[in-house]
């Protein structure tokens, strides 16, 4: 047998026996490389898949739905991963188990910085009322898509706005309220603004305590105009006229001449809420609590008791993790493995990522 064909056969030999490993752990004279030489240097994750259900001790290592972990292997068995896009750094020490299939990730130490959290004047804790006025700010709730703020502040007027709306849309014969104000269900309508169903309601209480004509139910002659207009006025105290509108004011909410006529005919001076929070922290939110003192949140129809002003802690804590990765392959440039918590020297259980990490040098 000549030289070249005993190198090839025994080349062949060397390929089959490590073949059916799942990685070359101790070396050979492919790699010429230990496991331990292989590992050392940074590593960059290019896939981290999730395969089973992770406890709060993994999550807390791997809490990011796009998740980039830059990995260190010391010489001196140090190791030093950092979480991307958490922005968190672990510490902690590594070492391969006897026969080198499994790396163990022990004491990584990382501070976890939570929060935030908000308390009131009273140190009563709030977070629950921001999360609500956050919900009610980003469109959460089915009473709120639009939203208007008194001018300069986050005080919300937008059952006033309602009310003027009506009047600045309304055309044909409408009851108006002419000067002063009424409330009526929560609203409070302004001189100029239509109350065509406080004045339905009205009549109606009218007719029932036989102070109506009847026959005014059903078509409002002049008699009954000049009766109704005496009895609003002795009984709710409202000046009202009946009056004929041919043109809107304003054709819809997308009326580039909405707010001018919001506050020239209705004296309301205010803003469109069309902004989305950034989160509990955005000065819209802190402001909506704090420059209100009565509002449904959560549009249940029962207002909540505001007019607090909140105060913003976080809570930071000092955590140790203990994890396992069975390796699937540690090649020069490749290190794919299971990613586990539970190990007691021969046998592994709850996975819960599978990683894969190319090396950077």
């Amino acid at each position: 047998m000549s030289f070249h064909r005993f190198f090839l056969f025994f080349l062949v030999i060397i390929l089959g026996a490590t073949g059916c490993k799942k990685y070359d752990q101790n070396g050979s004279l492919v790699h010429l490389r230990t496991p331990e030489a292989r590992l050392v240097g940074n590593w960059l994750s290019a896939e981290v898949t999730q395969v089973g259900t992770a406890d709060t001790n993994l999550t807390d290592f791997m809490a990011s739905s796009n998740l980039l972990l830059d990995a260190t292997f010391a010489e001196d068995h140090s190791v030093i991963i950092v979480n991307v896009n958490e922005d968190i750094t672990y510490e902690g020490l590594w070492e391969f188990n006897e026969d080198k299939s499994v790396l163990h990730l022990d004491e990584l130490t990382f501070t976890k910085v939570t929060g935030p959290f908000y308390t009131d004047e009273d140190t009563v804790d709030q977070t629950a009322m921001a999360e609500m006025a956050l919900s009610y700010l980003s469109g959460g709730q089915d009473c709120n898509d639009t939203i208007f703020f008194a001018s300069g502040t986050n005080t919300v007027v937008t059952e006033e706005v309602m009310a003027c709306y009506g009047s600045l849309t309304a055309t044909g014969s409408n009851w108006v309220l002419s000067d002063g104000t009424l409330n009526y269900n929560g609203a409070v309508f302004s001189a100029g603004d239509v109350i065509n169903d406080a004045m339905q309601e009205y009549i109606e209480g009218f007719i029932d305590d036989e102070m109506l004509d009847e026959a005014c139910a059903n078509a409002l002659s002049a008699d009954c105009i000049s009766d109704i207009v005496s009895l609003t006025l002795s009984d709710y105290g409202a000046n009202v006229e009946y009056v004929e509108i041919l043109e809107p004011i304003v054709s819809g909410w997308d009326d580039p001449g909405l707010l001018q006529a919001l506050s020239d005919q209705c004296g309301l001076d205010v803003e469109l809420y069309e902004g989305t929070p950034a989160g509990l922290n955005d000065p819209t939110v802190l402001g909506l609590l704090a420059d209100n003192v009565l509002l449904d949140l959560d549009c249940d129809g029962v207002d909540e008791q505001l007019d607090m002003v909140l105060t913003a802690s976080y809570v930071t804590e000092v955590k140790v993790l203990d994890l396992y990765w069975e390796l699937l392959e540690l090649e020069l440039d490749d290190l794919q493995a299971y990613q586990f918590r539970e190990y007691d020297g021969e046998t592994i259980s709850d996975f819960n990522f599978l990683l894969r990490f190319e090396k950077e040098d």
